[in-house]
């Protein structure tokens, strides 16, 4: 079965921005736009940075920058326990081993 879109509309910089999304993820490009403004917003009332296009430029370097940093986050998280729970596994066979002698 397909999965159900929604056409939406997304306001950055007040540039509407029409979209089709998974009626999954609706919420999840509402709460982006929403921090994306508010990111835009703290530039403006923080900085005095009020072009539109220069606040998305900075917008889109912060959440770039942290996305990479959390994917990174989570490559180290994923190693860390693929090698935590190979290392359980060893015990376990230890374990299993000995009490089958």
């Amino acid at each position: 079965m397909a999965e159900e879109r929604k056409s939406i509309t997304l306001y950055i910089g007040q540039q509407p921005f029409k979209l089709s999304v998974s009626a999954a993820d609706e919420e999840l490009y509402h709460r982006a736009e929403g921090r994306i403004q508010e990111y835009m917003r703290k530039l403006a009332e923080n900085k005095g940075i009020s072009d539109k296009f220069v606040q998305l430029g900075y917008a889109a370097v912060h959440f770039a920058t942290h996305e990479i940093s959390l994917t990174d986050k989570q490559k180290f998280v994923d190693t860390d326990l693929k090698n935590n729970l190979r290392k359980i596994k060893e015990v376990i066979d230890l374990v299993l081993n000995d009490t089958q002698e």
